[in-house]
């Protein structure tokens, strides 16, 4: 006898996978596992997902895309200009309300194991010219200092958030504790080396840089699971 249709098959899958992973780990985790947890045979599963790392990479976007809508929320709800460093601290309050990310942001080798040591410029290396562009539309706006060399700046920026990625391989895993450290510690620095605290700089000019760059996060994330009547 068939197996039942799943209703909304793509994002069944996703749920169930991420429950595996967060209580397994990446490594430990089989598609086989995922399939009879969804109760579908494996084959359906890679209907969807071609192999493990495009299964894992789906559940990274749907939590940057969480993400970038929370801080996309805050930013839009702001009353005075966002500085660079508030932004920071929206993300890292968004980031820790969600396990994966902050597995995936302390390195936990015991949840995403080789997966972190997979990726490379591909997906990094449009990043660092994204937030090149954000820095100068932010000095453009006021919130930055004029001399502030927004390309050497925004090396800074990504050369920490990559570290941190892949800082379990040389310092050890980190502690959500000390991630939220880390990341104040950064802000802390921005707002006192690089913004000019003017509080007649742009609140609209910085608005629409940050939700850009959000935009632009988004486009590469790429689109969540099909719909349901697109994946029964």
């Amino acid at each position: 006898m068939p197996r039942p249709t799943i209703p909304d098959r793509a994002n069944t899958i996703l749920r169930h996978a991420r429950e595996l992973i967060l209580a397994k780990g990446y490594d430990n985790t089989t598609m086989a596992e995922i399939a009879r947890r969804t109760g579908i045979s494996k084959g359906a599963v890679y209907l969807d997902f071609p192999s493990k790392e495009a299964l894992l990479d789906a559940l990274l976007a749907r939590s940057v895309r969480a993400l970038a809508a929370a801080v996309r929320a805050r930013v839009e709800a702001a009353a005075a200009p966002v500085p660079l460093s508030a932004l920071y601290r929206y993300a890292l309050e968004a980031l820790l309300a969600d396990e994966l990310m902050l597995a995936f942001y302390t390195s936990d080798a015991g949840v995403l194991g080789s997966y972190v040591r997979g990726k490379g410029p591909a997906r990094y290396g449009p990043r660092m010219d994204w937030l090149t562009g954000h820095l100068a539309e932010l000095r453009d706006a006021g919130l930055i200092r004029a001399d502030v060399d927004v390309e050497a700046a925004a090396t800074v920026l990504g050369v920490f958030a990559i570290g941190l990625v892949h800082a379990s391989a040389t310092v050890g895993p980190l502690s959500p504790d000390r991630l939220r450290s880390a990341i104040d510690a950064l802000a802390d620095l921005i707002a006192t080396g690089w913004e000019t605290g003017d509080p007649a700089a742009s609140g609209d000019r910085a608005r629409h840089a940050h939700l850009r760059l959000i935009e632009a996060l988004d486009r590469q994330v790429g689109s969540p699971p099909e719909t349901p009547e697109e994946t029964t």
